[in-house]
């Protein structure tokens, strides 16, 4: 049986078709507009990389799916990494909302503020064992250098005129993110993203990329999270549509979610060449019994139906990256 929510969505996803609807889309980047929450996320990710063997602040890093938010890759800037690109699918940016979240994002750093907790931010993962200012990460020295007034002003006017090439700008925006062409190989210390690899369609290719573009050793730092987004009124709600129903759902969207589960997420990292060191997963109880289950996922395992959220860190162990990848 339905319930409201279901019908909502099904109501969504059918007015996708009517003509100037991707119009309309391009207005919603959803992107996290609280400069304490994008602080938050940037050192969670950093302090487990540190805990699990990245032993440096790396020098350039990319993000996947910022949305209108440069945030979190404005906190790597501040901590110290040398250039930030962000990849995305939909021209989403906002110079005016960065430019005035990186004023507080500087006074953050400046304060030397400990990280919000789940107590400011109860459903943010991962967690943390502990929620200090990473001293032993950003120590004095390094932060002196990273919040120095040239560099800050250098990231001021890198922010108000994103380049559109991997150059010497501190700041690179490219949209569609997929084009491999854009992004040289080996090139990249970390890949992030928050929230967003569960909207990707194509994640082989995703994996694939990321270890194309990243340098031998180089990282990626992964949430990734497997809930409904209010698609359903159930956290796992999605997984009792069939194809045919989550067709209508998903409509003409550039992206939904992709309802692909954790172990595929691991699976398309280890294919890519991926040692994942070290995961962090959030449990929920299943709402949607086995007998209500959509075909495509009567033979997920108990684990993959129960988790609700992940972090998924991970080294690139390849090589030569480009030599061996078609």
């Amino acid at each position: 049986m339905w319930d409201r929510a279901a019908y909502k969505s099904i109501f969504k996803g059918l007015i996708t078709f009517l003509p100037g609807w991707c119009r309309l889309q391009r207005r919603e980047g959803g992107g996290a507009s609280s400069a304490r929450y994008c602080y938050s996320v940037w050192l969670r990710h950093l302090v487990l990389l540190h805990k699990h063997g990245m032993r440096n602040v790396p020098g350039v890093i990319a993000e996947l799916g910022p949305g209108d938010s440069l945030g979190i890759g404005l906190s790597a800037l501040l901590s110290g990494c040398g250039a930030y690109y962000a990849f995305d699918v939909v021209r989403f940016i906002r110079n005016d909302q960065n430019l005035k979240m990186l004023e507080e994002l500087l006074e953050l750093f400046k304060a030397k503020t400990p990280i919000p907790d789940e107590v400011e931010f109860p459903h943010l993962f991962p967690r943390l064992d502990g929620y200090a200012f990473p001293l032993d990460i950003l120590d004095d020295a390094q932060m002196r250098q990273a919040l120095s007034p040239d560099r800050v002003n250098k990231i001021r006017v890198a922010l108000a005129n994103p380049g559109q090439e991997l150059n010497d700008s501190l700041i690179s925006y490219f949209v569609p993110w997929a084009d491999r062409a854009n992004i040289r190989d080996n090139s990249i210390d970390l890949i992030l993203s928050q929230a967003v690899l569960e909207h990707v369609d194509d994640l082989p290719d995703a994996y694939l990329n990321m270890s194309r573009w990243l340098k031998p050793g180089g990282y990626i730092s992964h949430e990734i999270d497997f809930k409904s987004h209010g698609i359903t009124s159930e956290w796992d709600g999605y997984r009792s549509y069939g194809d045919y129903m989550w067709r209508i759902v998903r409509g003409n969207r550039v992206y939904l979610i992709n309802r692909e589960p954790y172990s595929t997420h691991l699976r398309c990292a280890r294919e890519a060449g991926f040692d994942v060191g070290f995961t962090q997963i959030q449990k929920l109880v299943p709402y949607v019994r086995r007998e209500r289950l959509a075909t495509r996922f009567v033979r997920l395992d108990d684990d993959d139906l129960s988790t609700a959220s992940t972090y998924i860190m991970a080294q690139n162990l390849k090589i030569q990256v480009s030599a061996k990848l078609p």
